[in-house]
């Protein structure tokens, strides 16, 4: 298990493998990290619901499939994990 204050490597490779699945999915491959098929399945509802379980937070992402295709794998792994190191947009 990792935390926020995890190192940056070990939470960029969780982050980075989240986005690879995710890109994986929305091509139509198959996927042995999604057992059930419950990510595929959510496909055909256009929004996937994915829980981060960290020790010190559990992160909820509900992410529109269409966001997933018009993103790049790089800037999913990147958002995912922003939300894991508790980065917050500031609005000015």
């Amino acid at each position: 298990m990792t935390t926020s204050q995890s190192p940056l490597r070990v939470l960029k490779a969780q982050a980075n493998n989240m986005a690879r699945i995710m890109k994986a999915i929305e091509r139509g491959e198959k996927v042995t990290e999604d057992v059930g098929g419950k990510l595929a399945a959510s496909l055909a509802v256009g929004v996937a619901k994915v829980a981060i379980a960290m020790d010190d937070k559990v992160i909820i992402l509900d992410i529109a499939w269409s966001t997933v295709k018009t993103s790049s794998e790089v800037a999913l792994g990147e958002y995912v994990l922003g939300l894991m190191r508790g980065s917050r947009e500031t609005k000015h």
